[in-house]
């Protein structure tokens, strides 16, 4: 039970990582990366197959949850919710408006 828990905590380890470094196409590439080493891992350790399933299974859930909550938290202090509600533009212009007023 020991090596499931290391499994998880590594995959949110990995997450975070990678949340913090790469866009979100990565996990396409972490997500099976991830899912061999544990069952190679649980394998190993003579884990039957849906006890391994379910430690796999919640290794890639655990990742993906990891991977969202570094990328929020990385792009959170870009987004304000006050330029939506007082109507002023924010510090960052948007380059694509042409003026109206020609």
């Amino acid at each position: 039970m020991t090596i499931a828990f290391v499994l998880i905590v590594a995959s949110a380890l990995v997450g975070i990582a990678t949340g913090c470094v790469f866009k979100i196409w990565a996990l396409v590439v972490i997500s099976p990366l991830i899912a061999v080493f544990s069952a190679i891992i649980l394998r190993a350790y003579e884990f039957g197959m849906m006890a391994g399933v379910i430690v796999i299974a919640i290794c890639l859930a655990i990742c993906q949850l990891a991977y969202f909550a570094a990328a929020y938290v990385l792009h959170a202090r870009h987004v304000s919710s006050h330029d939506e509600i007082d109507g002023e533009p924010g510090e960052t212009g948007e380059q694509k408006i042409h003026r109206e007023h020609k």
